[in-house]
């Protein structure tokens, strides 16, 4: 009986190291599979931009795309074919509907629409990486994963600082409508960049003074003339 209980325990204790093992195994397979679908599809979008983008920040940073992506694509490779892990040799269909989409556009509107997903690869990027870091699992690829996360930060930071620039861009019907109001503010204003309704009002209030006064000259110098006859007169 105790050696039944033995046995049972040791089995028990085999099952959850060995699952251990497993799970270990296939974190790092989906890790590696899928590092390698997101460095592939920025590869190719780096390339794609390179020849579409006449913006000579855009082509910058996609050129620092394609030389960073496939440098640690080829890391990854050679990691993987140690670990006997097979990675995948075209870019899956959520990055093949992105490029296709991109593909379909030009000029600003392709910059913009290429940096927006830029930054929303990247921040998947970061966030795989930096799980992976972290993982107790395999040292080497723990420490792959830790090398290129620094990498993908500074991508990160770079494609948002450019996608932020083309959304201030993007604004041009405000200062449409503020050359508008500039526009109608000028119509009612004078030379001297004073509002005509208020020099209007101001000539109404001087020619009203002017008539007041006229008429009060008149009126004294009426009085003056008939208190001079009655001295006279008299």
């Amino acid at each position: 009986m105790k050696k039944i209980l033995a046995l049972n325990v040791i089995l028990a204790v085999a099952f959850f190291v060995l699952n251990g093992v497993i799970t270990q195994a296939s974190n790092q397979d989906s890790f590696m599979r899928e590092a390698a679908q997101s460095g592939m599809a920025e590869v190719m979008l780096g390339n794609l931009a390179l020849q579409k983008s006449q913006n000579e920040q855009v082509r910058s940073f996609a050129q620092q795309m394609v030389t960073d992506h496939t440098a640690a694509n080829q890391e990854l490779t050679a990691l993987a074919a140690s670990k006997n892990v097979t990675l995948p040799t075209e870019v899956n269909l959520k990055h093949r509907n992105a490029v296709n989409k991109l593909n379909g556009m030009s000029g600003t509107e392709f910059d913009r629409a290429f940096m927006k997903q830029m930054v929303k690869d990247h921040q998947a990027a970061v966030k795989l990486f930096q799980k992976q870091s972290n993982r107790d699992d395999d040292a080497e690829v723990k420490a792959f994963a830790a090398k290129n996360l620094p990498t993908l930060q500074m991508h990160l930071q770079m494609a948002q600082s450019l996608e932020a620039t083309f959304r201030g861009n993007s604004g041009g019907g405000n200062n449409n409508n503020s050359n508008d109001g500039n526009t109608n503010s000028t119509r009612d204003t004078d030379r001297n960049g004073r509002p005509l309704n208020e020099n209007s009002n101001r000539n109404m209030n001087s020619n009203n003074n002017m008539n007041m006064n006229s008429n009060s000259n008149r009126n004294t110098n009426r009085g003056n003339t008939n208190t001079n006859a009655n001295d006279n007169r008299m």
